[in-house]
């Protein structure tokens, strides 16, 4: 799976009236970053990340309204209305540590004046201290919080652990009693534990809890070339 190629995106709108003033944000306040052409590059490690740099975007508030409805009546979510500016964070991903590095560029983002993120690659969006608390604590893989949502339909089913390098997961609604929670804790062990899964193995969140046995599923297919794919494919738990 080495050469799968996987891309995260990250939208960071904020104040910056032009590029020049981006850029001296970024100098100035972004914790040892510099932007240059279109390349973030931290100075330290040297890591690069593709930079777009775009004016205002009246779809940004019902974008980001809609990725980060946890947060939609804050005061955090109301000036992503009087952002001047949007920046895209884009990077190779596929990988904890390509997933981790883009998280702090982002922050740096933040830091540099930004209103929010929000992970293009998976849809969800987040005000700024909960990233940087993400950001703090991704040794503890709080980042799962960071890529990972849930959607519920006929079935549940999580987007965006591909940008780890990781497979999904789903589950029929009928079949688990807060099927949201039991996929968040499954996805969070494949991330934090990366163990060895083979389809027939079982998986229980808790030691008395329900015993689900592990299926290999095709992935849901979000449509040609959308960030939302997963080429790692999905794991289905089904109740024993």
């Amino acid at each position: 799976m080495s050469d799968i190629e996987i891309e995260i995106v990250l939208c960071v709108p904020g104040p910056w009236a032009d590029r020049s003033a981006l850029v001296e944000s970024i100098v100035k306040d972004s914790g040892g970053y510099i932007f240059a052409g279109r390349v973030l590059m931290h100075l330290e490690t040297k890591q690069c990340f593709e930079l777009e740099f775009e004016g205002r975007d009246e779809r940004m508030l019902p974008a980001f309204e809609a990725a980060g409805a946890h947060w939609k009546n804050s005061p955090e979510m109301s000036l992503i209305s009087a952002h001047k500016s949007v920046c895209y964070l884009i990077s190779k991903g596929g990988s904890i540590e390509s997933a981790h590095s883009i998280m702090h560029a982002a922050n740096a983002l933040l830091n540099a004046g930004g209103f929010g993120v929000k992970v293009e690659s998976s849809g969800l969006a987040h005000p700024p201290e909960d990233w940087r608390e993400q950001c703090k604590y991704n040794y503890l893989f709080k980042s799962h919080s960071s890529y990972v949502v849930y959607i519920t339909s006929e079935s549940t089913y999580s987007c965006g652990m591909h940008n780890f390098g990781l497979p999904d997961a789903i589950v029929e609604r009928n079949e688990a009693e807060n099927p949201t929670e039991l996929l968040r804790v499954f996805t969070h062990y494949l991330l934090s534990e990366s163990p060895e899964i083979k389809e027939g193995q079982t998986f229980s969140a808790e030691s008395d809890s329900p015993v689900y046995r592990i299926k290999a599923h095709p992935a849901i297919n979000y449509g040609e070339n959308s960030l939302f794919n997963n080429p790692f494919g999905m794991w289905q738990l089904q109740a024993c």
